[in-house]
């Protein structure tokens, strides 16, 4: 089973809050990676998964992301 991710971010950007997963969780955030990088205020993901993650940031910066 995925580890569920439990993490708080406030004045990060996309590429650093998936950084920051990267090392924690131990998975390749590399394909998630923005080319420009946008900064979110804050965000929370209580118990999320992955890809559940992925959806909020791009959402929370107004991007899509298709599910996979």
């Amino acid at each position: 089973m995925a580890d569920l991710i439990v993490e708080s971010y406030r004045n990060s950007s996309v590429n650093s809050i998936l950084d920051d997963i990267a090392k924690k969780y131990n998975i390749d955030t590399f394909k998630d990676q923005l080319k420009n990088d946008i900064p979110i205020d804050e965000i929370k993901f209580k118990y999320r998964t992955y890809s559940e993650c992925i959806r909020m940031l791009y959402n929370a910066v107004g991007l899509s992301k298709s599910k996979d």
